[in-house]
């Protein structure tokens, strides 16, 4: 039933879209909410993360109501859900309140819709979510995307991005990013990309760039850390990829911007140094 509302929903016309969410907005929204974590992949994606964002970037959704959202998407029912599971359905749920958070604080970012208090607290809550996340499974046969780190890139690289964010809330960013590098296996489905806006999001921000290669430097410091601790492991070489696949990724965003010289110039030098690891 609430697939066959949603496309109906999806379907209309802006201007029929706009009456039916002023007379049936909050239910709608609501069902949408509650089936936010569904793992039926044309229910989740195709359907309710679509239609939400429509809805968003429409205006159709009054600012009480979106500052309740946000209010409940970083709650231990949403974005924390089972939060330190893996391999379970909980993942959906955590991934895609990523998302919705990421929509509603893009909103934010151009109308400071959220009152200060409110804001302060989503941000501060969302900056953690990609440092905890442990189950990074990108598609999920027959469920669709769970694509966490993605997701949590996404919200990570909007606060990063908002002018409102305190500045105390980006080491906690980079810290997730960095340790996204090390949290199992191999990204295969551009978990790389994702995670560079955050790092592009706030060089565009203007942040100092020397503290930007005093992070790259430390994450390669941990690389060293661990191949002295215990040799060429497979956790080494895995993690090695990714910030390697990272790293390239980054230095040709900074290039084709023509951002951050000097970044630049260390991420080329780090990558050509640990390349040549066998």
């Amino acid at each position: 039933m609430i697939k066959t509302t949603l496309q109906q929903v999806i379907d209309m016309s802006p201007e029929e879209r706009m009456e039916h969410i002023q007379e049936n907005g909050g239910q709608l929204i609501g069902q949408m909410l509650e089936e936010i974590g569904s793992i039926d992949p044309v229910l989740r994606d195709e359907q309710i993360y679509r239609l939400i964002i429509t809805l968003l970037t429409e205006h159709l959704i009054e600012n009480e109501v979106m500052e309740n959202l946000a209010i409940e998407l970083i709650s231990d029912r949403r974005l924390f859900w089972s939060i330190g599971e893996m391999d379970t359905d909980s993942v959906f749920t955590r991934s895609f309140s990523a998302l919705w958070l990421a929509g509603l604080l893009a909103i934010d970012r151009e109308t400071s819709y959220l009152e200060e208090t409110v804001r302060h607290v989503v941000m501060e809550r969302s900056a953690t979510y990609l440092q905890q996340e442990r189950d990074v499974r990108g598609f999920v046969e027959e469920k669709g995307w769970a694509h966490s780190i993605a997701h949590g890139a996404d919200l990570a690289a909007v606060i990063a991005g908002h002018p409102l964010a305190e500045k105390r809330l980006i080491p906690v960013l980079l810290q997730g990013v960095s340790d996204s590098f090390w949290k199992g296996p191999v990204y295969t489905d551009d978990e790389d990309e994702r995670l560079v806006a955050v790092i592009m999001a706030l060089v565009k921000r203007g942040y100092p760039e020397e503290v930007l290669v005093e992070w790259i430097e430390q994450v390669f410091d941990r690389l060293e850390l661990e191949r002295t601790r215990k040799g060429y492991s497979r956790s080494l070489f895995q993690a090695r990829t990714n910030t390697l696949q990272f790293m390239k990724t980054l230095y040709f965003a900074l290039k084709m911007n023509h951002q951050a010289p000097g970044l630049q110039q260390v991420v080329a030098h780090v990558i050509q140094k640990w390349f040549s690891l066998t």
